[in-house]
């Protein structure tokens, strides 16, 4: 495990690899996109121990903080969602030059299915799409937080304000992070449905619960050569906050997605 920064210099990001530990090289790396906010947080763990058990199966993988999250540059304020697909890229570029291949599989939890889509879109050589309890729009996301925030109201069970609230200038504030008027346009723009993907690229979508929305992308993709979908139940209460800072590892998925690029 090798922790780096790459891209420009006023843009730098900051990222991990775990280079090939075992077994035969595989002729693609692989990139995971990381969800946003709390579910970041919730999900390094599982992350951590996806992008080890890939790298054991003869994967080069890296895994990488957005500009303006983590310990990449910039803050939060002075980016979009725009900004993170055209960050995929540079992770894309940067692995691919890493590991001396010509192709990458993306990765994508959450939010950073999303956005692993929409960069899969505007590049040929993505291999392989793996969207993992996608969002399916970015309106869908941000309409998600707004129903909390709504649902716990002004005060908390003590009495006390909320820490999610909406402000008058529009900026969400949810769990600790704040998006922007700016930050939440961009993702309204982004839906998987109104993507399209090249027929080369194979797309495999995992849900671990049942869900409306989802089943709507389904629908609309399953008619493709170069989709296929699967139901795997798991843990997936990824914006859940308590006061240990609890991680959420969901077993049957990581290894479903070992099994599937095994």
């Amino acid at each position: 495990m090798t922790p780096f920064f790459f891209g420009e210099s006023k843009n730098q990001l900051y990222g991990v690899l775990h280079p090939m530990q075992a077994g035969v090289k595989k002729p693609a790396a692989i990139v995971l996109c990381n969800p946003f906010g709390q579910e970041y947080m919730r999900s390094h763990r599982a992350y951590r121990q996806l992008a080890i058990m890939l790298s054991k199966q003869g994967y080069d993988v890296l895994r990488f903080d957005y500009r303006g999250t983590g310990d990449s540059a910039l803050n939060l304020d002075q980016v979009n969602a725009h900004d993170w697909i055209d960050d995929i890229g540079v992770a894309i570029d940067e692995v691919k030059d890493i590991a001396n291949v010509e192709q990458v599989n993306l990765i994508g939890l959450r939010l950073g299915g999303l956005l692993a889509a929409s960069a899969c879109t505007q590049r040929e050589d993505i291999k392989s799409l793996i969207l993992w309890d996608s969002f399916v729009s970015g309106k869908q996301y941000i309409t998600e937080l707004e129903s909390q925030i709504e649902g716990e109201g002004l005060l908390s069970v003590n009495g006390e304000l909320n820490s999610n609230y909406k402000n008058k200038s529009g900026i969400i504030n949810f769990n600790g992070f704040s998006l922007s008027s700016d930050l939440q346009k961009s993702m309204k723009i982004l839906n998987l449905m109104k993507m399209k993907f090249s027929g080369k690229k194979s797309i495999f979508n995992i849900i671990s619960h049942e869900e409306a929305i989802s089943f709507s992308f389904i629908e609309y993709m399953k008619e493709k050569n170069n989709f296929q979908s699967e139901l795997i139940d798991a843990p997936h209460d990824w914006n859940y906050v308590d006061k240990y800072g609890g991680i959420l590892l969901p077993q049957p998925i990581i290894q479903g997605i070992v099994n599937r690029l095994g």
